[in-house]
């Protein structure tokens, strides 16, 4: 019995709005989602520092990937994206 890969990969496209840009992070509530890589939260966290210097933050959430291999979770994603003004990212290592 022989065994055949092919290796060619499937795309997907997708049209989407992009968000207005804010035009200040005063009173902003801002979501964080961590990728749960070493250091990713550490990472937000500095970053959350280094903006409450600059502005005003209105609360801040948090949030993390159960796998840091795969997209977030739908209810993750849909949480930060309806409750929140912004969102940061972090891949850490």
């Amino acid at each position: 019995m022989s065994l055949f890969m092919d290796p060619t990969g499937r795309t997907r496209s997708q049209t989407v709005q992009l968000s207005q840009r804010l035009k200040t992070l005063d009173g902003c509530r801002l979501g964080l989602l961590d990728n749960t890589k070493p250091n990713a939260r550490r990472l937000l966290e500095a970053v959350v520092d280094e903006l409450k210097e600059r502005y005003q933050l209105g609360e801040v959430v948090l949030r993390q990937k159960p796998v840091q291999g795969l997209p977030g979770p739908e209810p993750i994603l849909d949480e930060l994206a309806q409750s929140c003004d912004a969102v940061l990212v972090a891949v850490g290592d």
